[in-house]
């Protein structure tokens, strides 16, 4: 153990000594530890975000989608051109392991008035008492969609913050009213602010369904439907009791589309894991690059040292202790290359999250980027390895010398 310390420390020495000579030496290790560590802390910022922003949906959500492209190929569609409230109502009468099954209307955008002021391109959206309860909807002022607001059609609606600051600015919206798409309609609440992918909720307005299907749009016809599983269902076992169901309405036609965001979430995060690894693959080539330039600048330094080698093995020094000295020497300039380059990933990864979170991309934090202690360790030791791997010829070239030739050595 006292031998391999003392030989640290000369390795040490000899990076003093020579302190540009191994900082060019260690830039190829440098850019590849770097390159790889920053990749995978890119890699899990953008998984970090994917699951933040899935959580504020709810991994347990599922959507159901009328989808016809995935019928066979002249495949009629029968009497069915897309989802009702039939369809809901027999979800949750058929499918025992859904908690919550909530219809959602998308209408056409319109803009809204206020007396003398206007808001354009508003996202309109009809909904239940339990499409809020799905949603996490919460309001600033007011309060929320009660039952009796969809038994009765009722001319109510919730506004988004935006639209709010757009037609009421600082004063309370609700009481006020609202025209949209000829209709008149009463403000009873202000939901507060959310974000989910980049998509603020802020110029949103829900209606009762009841009122967009009869007052507005006519008809029963759904956009999608969304449906939580029961506390401790498996959320596959849900999504195949609800495709079951489906079928049996379409007559195993398949032209719906069954989606959780657990699976949704999945997708993402294995395109993300592949890229990935395939990118901190690519930037690890250069640590093989930098393992070239340590062998070549390990030979400059036997050549170099040739006298020193041979008087050291003169006075007793045996053929593995010169071997293990060149060993750690490539090794230790290899491992501090990595270690620079874990610094510098550091700090990049801090000034990406501080300029992410200036510019509010993806999310209001901006991209969170942790750093990857393992993945770093990691890229560490294979560069001390990548350094002993290809110092081990110089090493060997410098054990096998002949003491009195390299005596004699000029």
């Amino acid at each position: 153990m006292t031998t391999l310390w003392q030989s640290f420390l000369i390795a040490i020495g000899m990076l003093r000594m020579h302190k540009l000579r191994a900082f060019l030496t260690m830039l190829g290790v440098i850019i590849g530890v770097m390159s790889v560590t920053i990749i995978v802390m890119l890699s899990n910022g953008f998984q970090t975000y994917m699951t933040q922003q899935f959580r504020k949906v709810g991994a347990n959500t599922i959507t159901v989608i009328f989808d016809p492209g995935f019928r066979r190929r002249g495949q009629s569609l029968g009497s069915i051109d897309g989802l009702t409230m039939a369809d809901v109502q027999m979800l949750r009468d058929r499918v025992s392991n859904v908690e919550t099954v909530a219809p959602m209307v998308q209408a056409p955008s319109t803009k809204v008035v206020s007396g003398d002021k206007t808001l354009d391109n508003p996202r309109i959206f009809g909904g239940d008492y339990y499409t809020q309860i799905l949603n996490n909807t919460e309001v600033s002022e007011g309060r929320l969609l009660e039952r009796s607001d969809l038994e009765r059609m009722a001319n109510v609606c919730l506004i988004g913050p935006d639209v709010k600051a757009q037609l009421f600015g600082t004063e309370s919206a609700v009481g006020k009213t609202v025209v949209l798409g000829g209709i008149t309609l009463e403000v009873i609440g202000v939901t507060k602010p959310v974000t989910v992918f980049g998509q603020s909720n802020g110029k949103d307005l829900l209606l009762p369904i009841t009122t967009v299907q009869k007052k507005w749009q006519g008809g029963n016809k759904v956009t999608y439907i969304q449906c939580i599983a029961r506390q401790g269902a498996d959320v596959n076992a849900v999504m195949d009791s609800i495709w079951r169901v489906l079928m049996q309405r379409s007559g195993n036609k398949p032209i719906y589309r069954v989606d959780s965001s657990e699976s949704i979430l999945g997708v993402f995060n294995n395109i993300l894991n592949v890229a990935g690894i395939a990118l901190a693959g690519i930037a690890a080539l250069s640590l093989l690059v930098g393992g070239i330039g340590i062998m070549n600048i390990m030979l400059v330094s036997v050549t170099e040292r040739t006298r020193e080698i041979g008087l050291r093995k003169s006075v007793g020094a045996k053929r593995a202790v010169v071997l293990q000295q060149f060993l750690i020497e490539a090794g230790t300039l290899s491992l501090v290359g990595g270690l620079i380059g874990m610094g510098l990933a550091y700090g990049l990864g801090s000034i990406v999250t501080l300029l992410t979170a200036m510019q509010k991309w993806p999310g209001e934090g901006g991209l969170p980027t942790p750093f990857p202690l393992s993945a770093a360790l990691g890229a560490g030791a294979f560069s001390a390895f990548i350094g002993m791997v290809f110092g081990f010829y110089p090493a060997m070239s410098a054990a096998k010398l002949d003491p009195i030739v390299a005596l004699r050595h000029e």
